[in-house]
């Protein structure tokens, strides 16, 4: 499977921490897409996609992932994401189909642009050792990986991923 990772995946020490181990350097490439801004997750400090007609993001291109990586990965985006289907278009001028994780519509988004560099120099430090136990924790507890095939309609979702708040009276 190949995924366009746009955010804190697109660091080379996180995404070993998700996977496991970081994937050969000859399956990752620097890679952009059309059509999209890059903005803060509101009141959180990773990002999300939102549709803009003339905005592009610059992200990295993976490949040759197997089923257990997406599990991981599903592990690691949680609720807030789902795999959808995206145009790829690599530093070389190459058009490839790849799988981004989206936001669904309900996720409201932060008007502010998210760059990789400023959440590494803000947030990297103290997030890296806490994405190894939340890993760790989770892996540990979740059930096999069940990854519906691209294009199927499912929207993945590991057992241990958090909830969505409820929305209700108090």
């Amino acid at each position: 499977m190949r995924l366009f990772f746009f955010g804190t995946l697109m660091d080379p020490e996180v995404r070993a921490i998700v996977m496991g181990h970081d994937v050969d350097p000859d399956n990752v490439e620097p890679a952009v897409v059309q059509g999209f801004r890059r903005v803060f997750v509101a009141g959180r400090h990773y990002p999300m996609l939102l549709a803009h007609a003339s905005g592009w993001v610059d992200g990295t291109l993976v490949s040759g992932l197997d089923v257990a990586r997406v599990h991981r990965l599903q592990v690691y985006e949680g609720w807030e994401y789902s795999l959808q289907p995206i145009q790829v278009q690599t530093t070389s001028g190459r058009k490839v189909m790849a799988h981004v994780f989206m936001c669904p519509p309900h996720i409201a988004p932060d008007r502010r642009d998210w760059r990789l560099d400023e959440w590494q120099r803000r947030h990297k430090r103290t997030f890296l050792p806490k994405a190894r136990l939340h890993m760790e924790r989770l892996l540990r507890l979740s059930s096999a990986p069940a990854v519906p095939p691209p294009g199927s309609g499912s929207r993945p979702r590991p057992a241990l991923a958090p909830r969505p708040p409820k929305r209700g009276i108090r």
